[in-house]
């Protein structure tokens, strides 16, 4: 029946539909109402299915789950109290130790430089390409304009208007929108919780293991924890400080390598801007010339 109901759930997921209206008030909207209730029909089934295993369950299962559960949340609780202890303990002997790293300020001051130069030879080529393209403008719309030469260019065609598509699956859609949009999917674990909450079997068994489990699973975390907190803390304290070193050489390699590239961006900007805007001043020169007409 679960495979089934997995199944048939699958099969309800289509194409997500948004541009579908299923509050239309008529059709659509009953669909998806109808949805809505085979959802809530299932949920109850399997709400059911759920609280009547847990009702069938003996002493010995609550036993059984008590000892697991009890391990498992004293484990978390020991190992994340143990953590932050440990973390906290090795955070800064990782810190000096990245701190003092030699290659960090070798690395950071290599690639400060070769930022500051890039940004510096390009901030140099826009400024020498926008001084260029103003001189050679000049001078091709000076050259141009002694042509006797002009050009025109025909308007563009007009864009036509799409044509819009009806969606043949509404129905469909609307269906399975409020299908899952109902469905509960936790509605068996939910009934079955509840379940082992009303069978005094089961909770006679699972109170009588959990705290023993709970203590032995503790301990475990606290050893675990605090080990796992001391690697984590002193490996980020080392990434963080490498980090400062790396960004303090960084910054400070970073204005030698702009001023150096400036230095070489301007003079091959301008002649790259001096050529464009040659072949631009040139054409609108052209276009001011008249031809006489036969």
């Amino acid at each position: 029946m679960r495979l089934v109901l997995a199944l048939a759930a699958a099969l309800l997921v289509t194409a997500s539909g948004c541009e579908v209206d299923c509050t239309d008030g008529g059709e659509l909207e009953a669909k998806l109402h109808q949805g809505e209730a085979d959802a809530d029909a299932v949920n109850r089934m399997e709400y059911d299915l759920g609280y009547k295993v847990g009702r069938s369950l003996t002493k010995a299962d609550g036993e059984r789950d008590g000892e697991r559960d009890g391990y498992g949340d004293g484990y978390a609780r020991g190992f994340d109290l143990a953590y932050g202890a440990g973390y906290a303990d090795a955070y800064s002997a990782g810190a000096n130790a990245g701190a003092a790293d030699p290659v960090a300020c070798s690395s950071g001051a290599s690639a400060g430089y070769a930022a500051g130069e890039a940004d510096g030879f390009s901030a140099s080529a826009d400024a020498g390409r926008s001084d260029g393209y103003e001189d050679g403008y000049g001078a091709g719309y000076a050259e141009g304009s002694s042509s006797c030469s002009s050009a025109r260019v025909a308007g563009a065609p007009a864009d036509e208007e799409p044509e819009s598509t009806a969606d043949a699956g509404d129905l469909k859609t609307c269906y399975a929108r409020g299908y899952n949009g109902a469905l509960d999917r936790g509605a068996n674990l939910r009934g079955l919780a509840d379940g082992k909450r009303d069978n005094p079997d089961y909770q006679s068994g699972y109170r009588a293991t959990y705290p023993l489990a709970f203590a032995r699973g503790e301990a475990a975390g606290d050893a675990d924890g605090y080990g796992a907190g001391w690697d984590d803390g002193y490996d980020d304290g080392y990434d963080d400080g490498y980090a400062s070193t790396y960004d303090g050489c960084f910054a400070g390699s970073y204005g030698d390598g702009y001023a150096d590239g400036a230095d070489a961006g301007y003079a091959p900007g301008y002649d790259e801007g001096y050529s464009d805007g040659y072949g631009d001043g040139w054409g609108d020169g052209q276009d001011t010339c008249t031809t006489d007409e036969a």
